[in-house]
């Protein structure tokens, strides 16, 4: 099943992937005990933020970051995305729109909670809630049901207060058109390059240097370096601890056998003939089309080489229109209905689907089986030993925190459990070690002393103290000499390279050629090629300067008004071509914009009126921050 979905992803046919949910807690990843819930951030009203749930969403949210960006995410960034600032900023506006909902007299019933769960697919067998399936993903989350319905109120509530808020949001056709217009039309621009790096005559003084770093010291700053004790508690480690027994296996086997059966399935070769069902003429000659290839295929000629004659699905065409194994519930159910009437060997009559026209053969038919328990017995042994393994994981994982909090120090612990308590030298947030970025964020967040709560590193946990701590300072001018004198030769070349920009840009302004200035300076010239306007370019680096000097080019006014920055060289910009937007794709998409459109209005809403009552709050006293961001996060 998963290697025919992994096949055919591209495919018209398949209308859902790998379906799970994705439920975030402000606990996830993390054991937080009662001495580190008391300690306070802020106080919003009658709610009390405490350190451990604003650090276990920011941790959240770096694990999202390092997701997306892999092993360019790191500390530097989360700063200059102000991660910390956000996730604080979150959980505050979480509890004013809960206060609000609370105060307007919003409630959600038992009913509606009950409904939200029954929606989510991972708590769904055969397309209906199932209570063991629901039970036993709450058991693998570490969650009770209590604890998982309580976060679900709260969402709804916050749902409620926010649909409440946002209601007035209203999208006119003529704006629908004018943003859908000026985002997609294709524009193709003229760019001419200024490289800092070619202004190489640049000079300075002992003096410029000094007072360059005097000005800058916060760029030189020697980060902060902590040196550590940590203790891993890899769920292999424990596996030789395991027994598993027979009545186990027998136990888990009858209580899944869903997991174990495979049901009735079809091999399935089709022929998509694409048509457009708003034109009469045209789809009743596509239609005839397709009864015509079904002719030749009832006819004896070879399906596969009709489908890779006529066909239009681009995903299954050239491999003779073969669909792999299909189960019910994986495709849309005209498909469905026409292909499980069949029987091996058999061509379908013409099926009509949202798609087009579909001739469909069934090459081969696997009954339903159930895997015996026999042949799965090993299998669910070694899935329960893991499991069982994670279990002990954890319990001692929390038992050493506590222990931890208890001593001041991991060392006692480590010797009566015989655990091996690893130690670092002191390292920075730049400098490359083989800790796992969670470990080294955690561990700077941290004071001499300081011990963490449980991490969850993967499938590994880890519990860290800090044993010695360098603050982060501002060196010496002489510590940092060479880095200064090249961050002030860039800054030269920059401010050179800039002027030139602006002298070319101004030249061009009161009529000159903008390739032939080019051509006399010796610049680089080309063009991007055509692209949406709310896309990035080709070959740019893209950011919100470039979206928003794009979004001011028009054939009467072509110039950006001033050069960029872009990767490292300053750019002039010209609006080139224009290709109007397809008035069919509009009314394609149009809903679908509007819906993006009102959902960004209502954010800003939501925005506007989340700064409005935090300003309230403060004004009559109902908030306070209880410590500094930086000092906990």
């Amino acid at each position: 099943m998963l290697d025919f979905m992994r096949r055919h992803a591209q495919s018209w046919m398949i209308k859902a992937a790998l379906g799970a949910v994705v439920v975030v807690f402000i606990f996830w990843g993390i054991w937080t005990p009662r001495g580190e819930r008391e300690r306070e951030l802020a106080i919003i009203g009658n709610y009390s933020l405490t350190v451990a749930e604003a650090r276990n969403y920011y941790q959240n949210l770096l694990d999202q970051y390092r997701s997306l960006y892999g092993s360019q995410f790191n500390e530097e960034m989360a700063k200059k995305l102000g991660l910390k600032e956000r996730a604080v900023k979150d959980l505050i506006n979480k509890a004013l729109l809960l206060q609000e909902a609370r105060r307007l007299g919003l409630t959600v019933t038992a009913e509606e909670i009950q409904t939200a769960i029954e929606s989510y697919p991972a708590f769904q067998k055969d397309g209906h809630f199932d209570k063991n399936t629901y039970l036993r993903t709450l058991q693998r989350m570490r969650l009770t049901a209590k604890e998982f319905e309580s976060n679900q109120a709260q969402m709804l509530l916050i749902s409620k207060i926010h649909n409440l808020i946002t209601a007035g949001a209203k999208v006119a056709d003529k704006e629908v058109w004018d943003n859908y217009r000026h985002n997609f039309e294709k524009i193709n621009l003229e760019v001419i390059f200024v490289n800092p790096d070619d202004f190489q005559d640049i000079s300075f003084s002992a003096a410029e240097v000094q007072e360059y770093f005097t000005k800058h010291k916060e760029d030189f700053k020697i980060p902060a370096r902590v040196k550590i004790r940590y203790l891993l508690f890899d769920p292999k480690d424990y596996q030789k601890q395991v027994q598993i027994t027979y009545p186990e296996i027998e136990n888990y086997y009858q209580n899944n056998l869903e997991k174990f059966t495979q049901p009735r399935r079809l091999k399935v070769r089709h022929i998509l003939i694409k048509t457009d069902f708003k034109d009469p003429e045209v789809s009743a000659k596509d239609r005839q089309k397709a009864e015509s290839i079904r002719e030749e295929a009832q006819k004896g000629k070879d399906f596969a080489e009709l489908a890779k004659k006529y066909s239009d699905d681009p995903g299954t065409k050239n491999q003779g229109g073969d669909l792999g194994y299909i189960s019910r519930g994986q495709v849309i159910p005209e498909f469905e209905a026409a292909i499980f009437s069949l029987k091996a060997g058999e061509i379908s009559k013409v099926i009509q689907t949202p798609y087009g026209y579909h001739i469909a053969k069934v090459d081969e038919i696997q009954e339903q089986q159930v895997e015996p328990l026999a042949k799965v017995k090993e299998k669910i042994q070694k899935m329960l030993q893991e499991r069982k393994a994670r279990e002990l994981a954890y319990d001692q994982a929390d038992e050493a925190y506590a222990r931890g909090m208890k001593d001041g120090k991991l060392d006692n612990f480590a010797q009566e459990k015989n655990l091996s308590l690893k130690e670092t030298e002191l390292f920075s947030a730049q400098d490359k070690t083989d800790l796992n970025p969670k470990l080294i964020d955690s561990a700077l967040a941290l004071n001499t002393g300081d011990i963490s709560p449980v991490l969850r590193l993967g499938d590994t946990l880890a519990i860290l103290q800090v044993v010695q701590k360098e603050e982060a300072r501002n060196p010496e001018l002489k510590e940092v000499e060479d880095k200064v004198v090249q961050a002030l030769k860039k800054k030269k070349q920059k401010e050179k390279a800039l002027a030139k920009a602006k002298d070319i840009l101004e030249k061009i302004k009161k009529g000159a050629e903008g390739k032939a200035l080019a051509a006399q300076e010796k610049l680089k010239i080309e063009e991007t090629g055509f692209f949406e306007r709310a896309g990035a370019p080709p070959k740019m680096e893209f950011s919100e300067e470039l979206r928003k000097a794009i979004f001011t080019l028009l054939p009467q006014n072509p110039y950006a008004p001033n050069p960029l920055l872009l990767n490292d060289q300053y750019v002039i910009l010209r609006l080139k071509e224009v290709k109007e937007v397809d008035q069919k794709q509009f009314q394609e998409h149009k809903e679908n914009f509007r819906q993006a459109l009102l959902r960004e209005k209502q954010e800003l809403i939501l925005s506007a009126w989340l700064e409005e009552r935090l300003e309230e709050a403060k004004a009559k006293g109902w908030f306070k921050m209880k410590k500094e961001i930086g000092d906990v996060l």
